[in-house]
């Protein structure tokens, strides 16, 4: 055992002795592997001798301290010097396109234009005051709202229950046999204003229709001229009409008890009308041999016919407007305007 320990104790003498001769000679070689650190930086050594044992010093390989070095070195100048920003290259301006240019044609010269005075249309600008309703002269508004708000009491209160029993008493039907037989008597209104008008054409026309629905449409029960074309569309008339196409100014807008709206021009016309229509001649005596019972046998029906027509539009026009006033009077002109423009 003694003998065991002696030749390993010689071998390891050996080989610290064999690695000390290996190491290279101090000196200060730049390529020296292995350096020790000082305050001036690296310094290289050749051998090591025996003064890292006297003196303690340590002894580095230069691969693994070199790195090290250059990164905090690195570290150490950035924090002192930041390094200045790169300024952002300055965009290019980009070209603005120069606008396309828009050629406008010229508005073609109209004839009517040269002619100023000639056409026909300049003639019924004339005639057409109902072309706006704010054009109505309504100087007494305050009395027409407060007859407008008898009427619509009368209208709701009054004719509301005697159009409904009208309507259960007669059904649909008949309502329409009674409307077809007093719009037939109306004929002479329509053929003396057509005249009036100086439209003969259509005055011819209104005497065929009468002629056809009082013949074979049983006295005008029947409308057979609605199913013969070129007498279905003959555009009605009255004498408020004329007078438009004459050129009287259509005055103020007035609202008369239980009539309703008219202008002063069309109250006018509407006096006309009564005078040339047959049920008012039985109606106040012009036709002799009518009794009390007789008038009002014939003068009644037409009453209903009327009234409902007129109670079945102002329901219409007011059941959803603000000012119900204002949609009967706007209404009333649109009308009219319409009336005159045929």
């Amino acid at each position: 055992m003694t003998r065991t320990r002696t030749i390993f104790l010689i071998m390891s003498v050996f080989s610290v002795a064999a690695s000390v001769r290996m190491l290279p000679a101090a000196s200060d070689d730049s390529d020296s592997p292995i350096v020790r650190i000082t305050q001036e930086g690296f310094v290289p050594v050749r051998t090591l001798g025996a003064r890292s044992r006297n003196y303690g010093e340590t002894f580095y390989l230069r691969s693994t301290v070199e790195p090290q070095t250059r990164v905090h070195a690195a570290c150490s100048t950035s924090s002192a010097k930041p390094a200045k920003p790169t300024p952002a290259p300055k965009p290019k301006a980009t070209p603005t396109p120069a606008p396309a240019k828009i050629t406008v044609a010229k508005p073609a010269k109209v004839k009517a234009a040269k002619n100023k005075g000639k056409s026909t249309a300049h003639a019924n600008d004339d005639l057409d005051e109902y072309s706006n309703a704010a054009l109505i002269a309504d100087p007494i508004e305050p009395v027409n709202r407060g007859i407008f708000w008898v009427n619509h009491q009368l209208y709701h209160y009054a004719f509301h229950p005697l159009i409904r029993a009208y309507k259960t008493v007669f059904p649909s039907p008949v309502r329409t046999g009674i409307y077809n037989v007093f719009d037939n008597l109306e004929y002479p209104v329509r053929f003396v204003n057509d005249l009036l008008q100086w439209q003969p054409k259509r005055a011819g026309l209104e005497t065929e229709k009468f002629v056809v629905n009082s013949t074979v449409g049983v006295g005008g029960l029947f409308k057979v001229s609605d199913k013969i074309p070129w007498l279905a569309d003959v555009p009605k008339t009255d004498t408020g009409v004329t007078f438009a196409k004459w050129g009287v100014p259509p005055g103020c807008y007035i609202v008369w008890p239980v009539l309703g709206p008219k202008t002063l021009r069309d109250s006018a016309g509407f006096a006309g009308d009564l005078a040339m229509y047959p049920v008012t001649w039985v109606t106040y005596g012009a036709v002799g041999g009518f009794t009390g019972a007789s008038t009002l046998a014939v003068s009644g029906p037409d009453a209903a016919r009327t009234t409902s027509d007129k109670i079945d539009n102002y329901n219409t026009l007011t059941r959803s407007s603000v000012d119900r006033y204002l949609a009967v009077r706007s209404a009333y002109v649109q009308s009219r305007k319409q009336a005159v423009s045929k």
